[in-house]
């Protein structure tokens, strides 16, 4: 019930930038918290094999901290810079992403690496900024794109059921 109502209510676009920061934090890092929740599933079961209870906290929590605090330090930031300037706009996006890029240096530990990553965050933010700006949508999640694409676009059946297509067909 209050895993829903998060889902469902706390959104990160849901207001404009500089306003309502906790629901902006929390509606990013919902996101971060779940794919590095399952990240850390995956190393603890496939790659590295734990064994134990606190082995495998251990190993889904060094992906799950460092992830969400990331998108807690951009939306914050985001939100500051916001705030502190008066305006919306690709700057504020670049240095929270730069903010998340440090938090990426302490738990990495890699700079080659870490310049990677923060190169591609900022394109990211600054791509999810453009979408804000323009309505331009790069992964288009429309429904209609969804139903016209999930399925196959002609019937394979040898033999035709007497009763007809159901509705779910």
């Amino acid at each position: 019930m209050l895993m829903t109502y998060f889902w469902n209510n706390w959104r990160y676009s849901n207001a404009p930038e500089g306003q309502q920061p906790f629901e902006k934090v929390v509606g990013l890092s919902k996101y971060g918290f779940i794919s590095s929740f399952g990240f850390g599933v995956y190393d603890s079961m496939i790659l590295s094999q734990t064994t134990g209870f606190w082995n495998t906290i251990n190993c889904i929590s060094y992906w799950v901290v460092p992830v969400t605090a990331m998108c807690a330090t951009f939306a914050s930031v985001a939100y500051t810079t916001t705030k502190i300037r008066g305006k919306d706009g690709y700057f504020n996006y670049i240095l929270a992403s730069l903010a998340a890029g440090g938090i990426f240096y302490r738990w990495q530990k890699n700079g080659p690496l870490t310049h990677s990553w923060t190169i591609a965050i900022i394109a990211c933010a600054t791509t999810k900024k453009f979408s804000d700006l323009t309505g331009f949508e790069p992964l288009p999640l429309h429904p209609k794109i969804r139903e016209e694409y999930t399925s196959f676009p002609f019937d394979m059946t040898i033999i035709k059921d007497p009763r007809g297509p159901r509705s779910w067909e």
